[in-house]
Formats: structure tokens, sequence, C-alpha cells
């Protein structure tokens, strides 16, 4: 079997790999944006050790090699999690460094006067975060927050090490048994491309519609 048969032959199982890939996806990006505004947050708060924290944080995650704190937590972490659960740990705290500078660099790009008004004008500093600044900031966010989701969905691929079945599993185990490495890692590239395109254009559209929203037919 060559070509496309050997192709159409592994896509089930290529497609059972691209569900636990997009697990991993979604639950490391769900933490690394939960953790990467709590710590912009941290960063611009008025307390010195909570800045430093922070901080500290951000510099050893992005110090640290993302398959080194994998094996870290895999093998030597406190909580006995799965190789899956071990998977979206590692990137979302990674990547929660990366989301923090993104969001610390969209919050202090609103303009000081629009922040000043809305002292001025008695609004809580939640109330300021969500209606003033949040807005404001997510127009600067989306480019450079896009990026580094594209980066995640391909460093998901590290899990296959600590024996997670994803695409690139399913490719190693395939290419295993028919001896064409080539072949279906050609495959596992083609799925990857395509979760990419279809994660990439979701949010343009979704970019496109806040746009429309907020500036109307000038967007």
């Amino acid at each position: 079997m060559t070509g496309a048969g050997l192709w159409v032959h592994y896509v089930p199982s290529f497609l059972r790999g691209l569900a636990v890939t997009l697990g991993v996806t979604g639950g490391s990006f769900a933490l690394a944006m939960i953790g990467g505004l709590l710590l912009a947050l941290a960063r611009l708060s008025p307390w010195r050790a909570l800045q430093g924290a922070a901080a500290a944080y951000v510099t050893v995650m992005r110090a640290v090699p993302v398959l080194v704190l994998l094996f870290l937590i895999y093998y030597v972490g406190f909580f006995r999690l799965n190789g899956f659960w071990s998977g979206v740990l590692t990137l979302g705290l990674f990547y929660a460094a990366i989301y923090s500078e993104i969001f610390r660099g969209g919050i202090q790009g609103v303009e000081r006067g629009q922040v000043e008004a809305a002292v001025a004008l008695g609004l809580p500093s939640a109330t300021r975060l969500r209606r003033v600044i949040g807005p404001q900031a997510l127009m600067a966010v989306l480019p450079p927050g896009t990026n580094q989701l594209a980066n995640l969905i391909k460093d998901t691929s590290l899990v296959m090490t600590i024996g997670v079945g994803d695409l690139m599993m399913q490719a190693y185990k395939a290419g295993s048994t028919n001896f064409k490495y080539l072949d279906m890692f050609l495959l596992a590239g083609v799925f990857y491309f395509a979760l990419y395109l279809g994660v990439s254009r979701g949010i343009v559209r979704w970019e496109n519609r806040v746009r429309q929203q907020r500036y109307g037919g000038n967007a």
C-alpha cells in the first residue's frame, strides 16, 4: 500500500490523535489565558512583592525549555497526573508567561487619558478593566496572541514523549508498523496545517466582527 491509499488507511487513527491534540490545545490555552491575565495584572500592581514574584515566574518559565518542564511535571511532579493532564499543565504554565507579556503590553498601550477619565468618573478597578481598558487592549493583543496560539498548537507535539496518543504519536506508531515514517509524518503535518488554518481563520473572523462592532463601517 502506497501513496494516497496509505494515507486513507491511517486517517481514522490520525483523527483520534487529532482529538487528543485538540484537547491538549484547548485545555492548555484556557489555562494560559487565565494565568497570563493574572500575571499581567500582578506585574502592573502597585505592590512590589507581587510584581517581583510575577516577573520571576515569567523569567524562569521563558528560560526553561518546554520539554524539560514537561518531564519535570510528569516524572517529578507532586501531583500524579497522567500524560494528558501533564501536557495541559506544562503548556498552560509555560504559555501563561508568554501571554502575560502580551496582555501587559496591551494594557500599557491603552491611552493614559482614557484610564484617567475612568478614574475621574469613580469607576472601580474591576469596572475600569472590563469596560475601558479591556476592550481597547483587546485589539492590540489579538495579533501576537494568534501567533502564540500557533506555537502552542505545534508544541502539543511534545506530549508524545510521555506516551500521549496525539497526532505525532499516531504518526510514529503508524511509521513503526509500515516503516514509511516520511509518509506518516507528512500526513501528521497536513493535519497540523489544517488545524492551524481552521483556528487562525476563526480568530480572524472574530477579530473582524469585534472591529465592526467597535468601529462600525470604518473597520
